[in-house]
């Protein structure tokens, strides 16, 4: 439907924009906070290099990533799952997104009732299997 308008415009990149995992599903290096930032400097990157002008656009990019990436939910996983540097520049990419670097960072501080709840639940999972 966009091709088909005279006013559209395809543009070709011959290398890639996107970090990406390729064949390895794994992330073995820095695995589950890697994955989170992956998609955070894809989508980012996308935005600023085609749709700085185009506000519109630019805009419903930043909703793609929150609903992709919500606030709350991956503050607290890169709590439980990345390093100090992966947190800061997931409290970076937030900020360009309209959260303030400080309330990203009360969540990072959250870990230990995030751990503390992932382990009761894994120990409610133990005890149903058991007595089931």
């Amino acid at each position: 439907r966009i091709i088909n308008n005279m006013n559209s415009t395809l543009q070709y990149i011959s290398l890639p924009l996107v970090d990406c995992r390729g064949d390895n599903d794994t992330f073995e290096s820095n695995g589950k906070a890697r994955r989170i930032k992956i998609d955070f400097i894809g989508y980012l990157k996308l935005r600023e290099d085609f749709y700085n002008n185009n506000t519109k656009i630019y805009i419903s990019f930043g909703r793609v990533l929150t609903k992709e990436r919500p606030w709350f939910y991956t503050s607290l996983a890169m709590a439980c799952y990345g390093d100090s540097t992966d947190r800061a520049e997931l409290a970076s990419f937030y900020k360009k997104l309209g959260y303030p670097k400080i309330a990203t960072n009360l969540i990072f501080r959250l870990k230990g009732l995030a751990s503390y709840t992932k382990k009761i639940k894994l120990a409610k999972m133990v005890i149903k299997k058991i007595f089931s």
